[in-house]
Order: structure tokens, then sequence, then C-alpha cells
């Protein structure tokens, strides 16, 4: 009975005009990637850059995953300044903190692919950005 008195007032409400986003949802296109490699213990980071397609760099963002021994993925963030990310990436590059160095779309989207999709129970900090990060991989070639 609740669906059906919510659906009767959601019919009754007036029309909403369509969000400024709407046209770009689903046009997601990859671009850069990068790996970024902290020490021989500390696994690998994947850095993937997205845009929407026709839109230049508006909504650019990048999906950064660290990969534990195994690729287990250890930590899955959705980042909204890619410039920043990139510029921090080089300072600590500059600083002999961590290597980064362009990476193969191909080859990201397969490693991100098996490690999103494993058995593997994630870690709990993973669980907010999961689904776009699995969506952003299925984007990859």
């Amino acid at each position: 009975m609740g669906r059906k008195a919510a659906a009767k007032a959601a019919d009754a409400l007036p029309a909403a005009p369509a969000a400024p986003w709407e046209d770009a949802l689903g046009r997601v296109v990859a671009g850069q990637a990068w790996l970024i490699q902290e020490g021989p213990l500390d696994g690998d980071r994947l850095v993937c850059e997205f845009r929407y397609a026709g839109a230049g760099t508006a909504g650019m963002h990048a999906l950064a995953v660290r990969l534990a021994y195994g690729d287990a993925p250890s930590e899955v963030v959705v980042v909204g300044d890619v410039p920043a990310l990139m510029t921090a990436a080089r300072q600590a590059m500059q600083a002999e903190l961590c290597v980064v160095q362009p990476y193969d779309t191909g080859t990201v989207g397969a490693r991100l692919r098996t490690a999103l999709n494993g058995a593997e129970p994630l870690p709990a900090d993973c669980y907010p950005a999961l689904a776009l990060a699995r969506h952003r991989a299925s984007v990859l070639p």
C-alpha cells in the first residue's frame, strides 16, 4: 500500500525541468591512465581520468584505486580535482617518494575489472565509491 500511495503522490507533482547534466549521463569516456608506485610493499595505485563526451574538461574526474599484494583493492577514491591530484603526484615523485608513469588504459581496465569484481570482500572504505568505480572500469578497454 505504501508504494501505491508514493506513486500516486509522485504523479501529482508538477513536472520538474531536466537537470543540466542529464544529457551527459552514460557518455563518459576514458582519458589518460597512470601507475603510481610508492614502494615495493605499498602496491600500485591506478589512476584513470574520465571526461564526459562533448563537455571538454567540464566534469573531468578520476578514479584512483590502490591495489595491495595480489591486486586486492585497499582503497577506492573518486577524485574531482584531477590537476591537483597529478600535481601532488609529481611533487611526490620529485621528492623521490613514488614513481609516476603513464599506463595503458587496456591494462588498467583489465586489472580494475578483475580486482573490483573479485570474490574477496573489500575493505569497508572501498564501498562508498565502488559502484561508480565498477562502472568506470567497465568503460575502459
